[in-house]
């Protein structure tokens, strides 16, 4: 079975404001080349999320896991990015596609929340690019 992963971003106009993602998305490469990796966006950038799932398919993907980079739950995570993926899944009846939790809480983020605490406290407010 071929196994593809699709990183949901919120998407923005602001140019260079999905490089975080596309970071996560070459790094999760590296740990799993068999599986095929890819970023799709909510809203504003390409490819939006059914064309991503569409993308995952056309690489030979029997199964799709859906995955939205989002922090905080709302509008978007609880009903917009369910519907979408309700609606591939309803469009390709033979695919596995599933929806994985949004990244929420985790031990692991407040460790990095507590990094760019410190960071900020040593070098003043320095906005990243």
């Amino acid at each position: 079975m071929k196994r593809a992963v699709l990183l949901i971003g919120h998407g923005s106009k602001l140019a260079g404001s999905n490089t975080a993602l596309e970071q996560v998305v070459g790094a999760l490469r590296k740990q799993e080349p068999a599986t095929f990796f890819q970023a799709a966006f909510l809203e504003l950038q390409s490819p939006n999320i059914l064309e991503g799932i569409e993308l995952c398919l056309r690489e030979g993907a029997d199964e799709v896991v859906v995955v939205p980079y989002f922090v905080q739950t709302g509008r978007h995570v609880v009903e917009d990015i369910p519907r979408i993926v309700a609606e591939a899944k309803a469009r390709f009846p033979e695919k596995s596609i599933c929806l994985a939790d949004y990244l929420g809480f985790d031990e692991r983020i407040v460790s990095v929340v507590a990094d760019r605490i410190q960071e900020a406290r040593v070098g003043g407010n320095v906005p990243r690019n």
